[in-house]
């Protein structure tokens, strides 16, 4: 098993947790490695309220994580990932906040 971290807006926090971390258009939901890793894609965009989920990976489905390259790495100075399906919400373990009050 490993972690990996999603980020994304405040605002789709409950929706989240109560029904788990759905692809988008791509087919992928994006992960990260570190937790701020994932949040610079946001704080790029402006963003100034994040919330980073701390995902569960379970050992039989890495095979579902490929690395993407729709970013400049030497830019964000990560990794990013895609993982090729719903996570549900009991593999988010934590939730972190970065931003607001």
């Amino acid at each position: 098993m490993r972690y990996m971290y999603h980020a994304t807006s405040m605002d789709k926090l409950v929706d989240i947790l109560e029904t788990g971390l759905k692809p988008g258009i791509d087919g992928v939901v994006y992960l990260c490695e570190e937790p701020f890793d994932a949040a610079k894609f946001l704080i790029v965009r402006g963003l100034k309220e994040i919330i980073v989920f701390k995902v569960k990976i379970y050992k039989k489905d890495e095979k579902k994580i490929v690395e993407t390259f729709d970013h400049s790495t030497a830019y964000f100075k990560c990794r990013a990932y895609g993982y090729q399906g719903e996570i549900k919400p009991s593999n988010i373990e934590q939730v972190i906040k970065y931003g607001g009050s």
